[in-house]
């Protein structure tokens, strides 16, 4: 599995295809524009497009409970983070993603100046925050379990992560990525692939594509584990590998891919298509395209022809992988 997938987990990855409003070659369904006041989001990230999350986490803060690293870019959307614990557990937290504010009204919630800072009930082996601005878009904290002691303490990872997170917008410090004329992070994923396309796909003959608010990722498709979906994200990280016996490598439309069911098992029905760009920080990682396609009802294999089908119809409008 792409780490891209990875480190959320099977059961998260299969409910959260994010949705959020655009429609290529038609009348956009894109957020509201935000309020401009000293709270909204804009005016505390600036550019949502080339936000660079990990200027929001700060290893140090989170010494009380272990040794912190960053644990490298597999988003443009988040930083992740890894916490060993003096328990000998592993945690990742994850700081940066925007979304639309809660809907559940049950969660307590913390004024902090112009934000607000919701405290989601925890989950086993995972916990979260969400920042909330004066337009209720919402940065995401979350802290998950990776190995050992379910009782390790999540939710101070995750109030420590957000607390981190909210100085650094109260103090300005949100720093921004440069990218050059020809980066992923420039394009539209909603006008890369026509809804049309996507409303081949049985179950999505009326969806319509609807993009995140840092314009990163486009999804199509009810949020529910078993409705058919489909997303395209412009991302970060290693280059697509062949992982398992499950994931081939080929060219589609040009460009080396790498298809791959999620997880190797042909009777999940998840696939991803994966293409690199450019050169991505020092590490040797890349900008990626990914094509996520989910057939509730079908298989792997049958998420797969769909995805390949998806992925020649979109790499074609991406620029091409060159300086």
């Amino acid at each position: 599995m792409s780490p891209r997938l990875r480190h959320r987990g099977l059961p998260l990855l299969l409910f959260l295809l994010l949705v959020a409003g655009c429609t290529p070659g038609g009348s956009p369904q894109a957020p509201a524009a935000p309020r401009q006041d000293s709270g909204s989001s804009q005016a505390m990230l600036g550019d949502l497009r080339t936000v660079d999350p990990c200027t929001m986490t700060d290893p140090a803060a989170l010494r009380e409970f272990g040794s912190a690293e960053n644990a490298g870019t597999v988003s443009l959307d988040y930083c992740l983070l890894h916490v060993k614990l003096t328990n000998g557990s592993l945690v990742q937290l994850a700081v940066g993603e925007l979304g639309r504010g809660p809907d559940q009204p049950g969660d307590p919630v913390v004024p902090r100046g112009p934000l607000r800072i919701v405290q989601n009930a925890p989950l086993p082996g995972h916990c979260s925050r969400q920042i909330l601005f004066a337009d209720d878009l919402a940065l995401r904290v979350s802290a998950d379990l990776l190995v050992g002691d379910p009782a390790s303490g999540l939710c101070g990872i995750a109030e420590a992560g957000a607390n981190t997170a909210a100085a650094a917008l109260e103090q300005h410090r949100v720093g921004h990525r440069e990218f050059p004329a020809n980066s992923l992070a420039r394009v539209d994923p909603c006008q890369v692939l026509d809804s049309a396309e996507v409303q081949q796909i049985p179950g999505l003959e009326e969806a319509r594509g609807r993009p995140n608010p840092s314009g990163h990722q486009c999804s199509w498709g009810e949020q529910s584990a078993d409705a058919p979906r489909v997303q395209l994200s412009n991302t970060a990280g290693d280059p697509p590998k062949v992982l398992h016996g499950a994931a081939t490598e080929e060219t589609i439309a040009g460009r080396r891919t790498v298809v791959s069911v999620v997880g190797g098992d042909p009777q999940l029905p998840l696939c991803s298509a994966e293409t690199g760009n450019l050169p991505f920080g020092p590490d040797g990682q890349v900008e990626v395209a990914q094509l996520v396609v989910a057939v509730p009802g079908m298989t792997g294999i049958d998420a797969c022809e769909y995805a390949r089908g998806l992925a020649g119809k979109a790499w074609p409008h991406l620029p091409p992988p060159t300086p």
